[in-house]
């Protein structure tokens, strides 16, 4: 996927306002989370960090975690 089909799809997605990515990460502010990351992405295209939490969150909301929750102590 490049990073324009990548930005295309954000842009017709209907985002939560929090995001289950996997059994030990949540993205909270999910809107804000996409456009800070397409932002450094833009900037530096060499950026594989955003590019990653990008797609991490793209295939959560194509396939939400459906996991055993962490037990709080």
């Amino acid at each position: 996927m490049t990073d324009q089909e990548l930005i295309a799809y954000f842009e017709k997605v209907t985002l939560p306002e929090t995001l289950r990515i996997n059994r030990a990460i949540t993205q909270f502010n999910v809107k804000e989370a996409v456009d800070r990351n397409i932002e450094m992405m833009r900037n530096d295209p060499k950026n594989a960090h955003a590019r990653h939490r990008l797609i991490q969150i793209m295939e959560a909301i194509e396939n939400p975690f459906s996991g055993p929750e962490i037990p709080k102590l």
